[in-house]
């Protein structure tokens, strides 16, 4: 594989991003063959192998001096085997067995617990709303450490902590602590209003 096609996927080309999709479909699709993902299908692994893919791609490094194809194959093997892990886990046993029959769905049920949701704010809520946030941000500026503002950064761009802690150059412990430091503070703000 090309470092130059790999740069280029990484600056958006989508022609490039192409042609190394095809050149690893072959071992996404090994990678994923033999396995299972609870409450999925193949094509779930699948996709769980091309987003091993992308973040190859958004992570390699060439300076690193690892060949973009070895990286590629170990970061599509972690994806599977990390959805695998989270399939299987307890952690959302509730929510992957909740399955509602189209007959037992009651719409006076339904639109009682989500007419609040449907209702538009009032402009006082709305001030009150940004008035929050604006004290919100004060709070967090003044109490976060600098590595607790690094990791909300990522945070509010959806990185899991393994990407924070590779983003950052910190161990994932440390960063996984920092989190939960940064929620606990949250959480304290929001208690007192």
């Amino acid at each position: 594989m090309n470092d130059n096609l790999v740069f280029l996927a990484k600056q958006g080309n989508e022609e490039a991003l192409e042609t190394i999709f095809f050149h690893f479909k072959k071992s996404i699709l090994k990678n994923s063959k033999n396995l299972f993902i609870k409450g999925g299908d193949l094509d779930d692994l699948l996709q769980e192998g091309y987003i091993g893919l992308l973040k190859a791609i958004k992570y390699y490094d060439r300076e690193k001096n690892v060949c973009f194809e070895h990286f590629a194959n170990l970061c599509i093997k972690r994806q599977i085997l990390t959805a695998i892990k989270i399939s299987n886990s307890n952690k959302n046993q509730r929510l992957n067995g909740a399955i509602v029959k189209d007959e037992e769905i009651n719409l006076e049920e339904f639109t009682k617990y989500t007419a609040s949701s449907l209702d538009f704010y009032t402009p006082e809520q709305i001030v009150l709303g940004k008035e929050l946030i604006k004290l919100l941000k004060e709070y967090l500026n003044n109490t976060l450490t600098l590595l607790e503002k690094q990791v909300m950064r990522y945070l509010c761009k959806q990185y899991t902590y393994t990407e924070i802690a590779f983003a950052l150059g910190e161990q994932p412990k440390k960063v996984d602590n920092a989190i939960q430091r940064v929620k606990k503070k949250i959480t304290t703000f929001l208690k007192k209003y």
